[in-house]
């Protein structure tokens, strides 16, 4: 299946798959497609999205289809379909 992949905020993930890219998913979660793209890019794409213990990092929000930012808890039950849009999106705070 297809989907569009955006990065926000993370301009390193953008050097490697682009600001956007158009990705072809192996999988059906969003789990699935993170799991796909460290895989892909190796050790740089991991460095940028995964914490110390292999999950997607605190700082990054992932929303599909502008419904919203997922909860962390559904990233492996959020099934995508063909042609969905996903955003990762480093939050930013401040006051």
């Amino acid at each position: 299946m297809k989907i569009q992949l955006e990065s926000i905020g993370l301009p390193t993930l953008a050097s490697i798959i682009g600001k956007k890219a158009d990705i072809d998913l192996d999988g059906t979660t969003v789990a699935d497609l993170v799991d796909q793209i460290t895989k892909r890019h190796s050790t740089r794409a991991r460095k940028i999205l995964l914490d110390n213990d292999g999950l997607l990092d605190l700082t990054i929000q992932v929303m599909i289809n502008d419904e919203g930012f997922l909860p962390r808890s559904a990233y492996s039950q959020r099934i995508l379909k063909d042609g969905d849009s996903v955003k990762f999106m480093l939050l930013v705070g401040g006051g």
